[in-house]
């Protein structure tokens, strides 16, 4: 499908040392159409690639031979899909992408390369779906994208400070409220990831007043998180006295986030039954830690939300 014609002459270059390569930037042009989407009140843009190539948050140029020209960007666009199409259609796709190449005039063949966007955390490649239809998938805003691979799927999760005090019920809701689902977590690196944000995540507006103003607010949200601190996450005890619990998500299924003693279970404290789950500093290596289900504490600051990216 791809590069039926060749690539613009866009260039952005970072020599890496260990090999002299160039990171190019380069917007890839072809003959196709960008699916559901409609040019006739588009804007007439007849640097309609360039414009796009010049927009850091920009990742795709759709056009026709009137220059009629829509752009993406990447913290607006969660899902697109491109269809190749003939010359005499007059529709045309940029693609933004990277090339590793130690000749800046190289134009690769269709078989040589695929877009990978790099804009965000984690690389995202367009997912060729038949001979002439590729995607372009992503979380939504900035949220954190997983690839599991048991089951292979891709979650994405945000972290929400909502207050001190907050209720496993309140958690819940406030995702569900919005469409989401209080996560579970499925492997290391997202209660990680997770704890990561608790540390470094803004409080809102409301519970800075509620709580003390900005000083308090830097102490109880910000780099300063103390042991125990932290946010609920989905995951209930099935069986009492043991390590084995229920998600309710919908998408997280066993307990590969608990390997390698990254979770501090103990089942109870002062004989009250520790049923459920938070991520927070603990007293050891483990991050994921039981709680009382029913805990109304200081210690509970907010949740991790997430859905499955379909």
């Amino acid at each position: 499908m791809f590069f039926k014609i060749c690539l613009i002459s866009l260039i952005f270059i970072s020599l890496t040392p260990q090999n002299n390569y160039a990171e190019v930037l380069k917007m890839l042009k072809i003959f196709g159409k960008v699916l559901d989407s409609d040019l006739s009140e588009a804007k007439i843009d007849e640097n309609c690639t360039q414009t796009c190539f010049s927009d850091s948050d920009c990742i795709l140029a759709f056009f026709n031979e009137n220059s009629k020209c829509l752009l993406y960007f990447y913290n607006s666009t969660e899902f697109l899909e491109v269809q190749e199409t003939n010359r005499d259609d007059g529709f045309f796709v940029a693609f933004k992408t990277n090339l590793s190449t130690t000749n800046l005039g190289y134009c690769p063949d269709e078989s040589e390369i695929s877009p990978i966007i790099f804009l965000g955390e984690d690389p995202i490649s367009w997912a060729n779906t038949s001979d002439s239809t590729w995607q372009f998938k992503k979380c939504v805003g900035n949220w954190q994208m997983f690839k599991r691979t048991d089951p292979e799927i891709t979650v994405c999760m945000q972290v929400f400070l909502t207050g001190m005090m907050t209720t496993r019920k309140e958690a819940q809701d406030y995702c569900t409220s919005r469409g989401w689902k209080m996560t579970g977590v499925g492997m290391i690196e997202e209660s990680q990831w997770i704890l990561s944000e608790s540390k470094k995540a803004e409080i809102s507006g409301k519970n800075k007043q509620n709580f003390g103003g900005k000083e308090q607010t830097q102490e109880k949200f910000g780099k300063k998180l103390s042991i125990w601190e932290g946010v609920w996450i989905d995951g209930e005890r099935k069986t009492p006295n043991m390590n084995n619990f229920t998600w309710t998500d919908g998408y997280t299924v066993g307990y590969g986030a608990f390997v390698d003693k990254w979770a501090k279970l103990t089942q109870e404290y002062s004989n009250q039954a520790q049923d459920c789950l938070a991520v927070s500093p603990t007293d050891a290596k483990g991050i994921i830690n039981d709680v009382t289900c029913e805990m109304k504490s200081n210690y509970m600051l907010g949740v991790a939300c997430g859905y499955q990216l379909e």
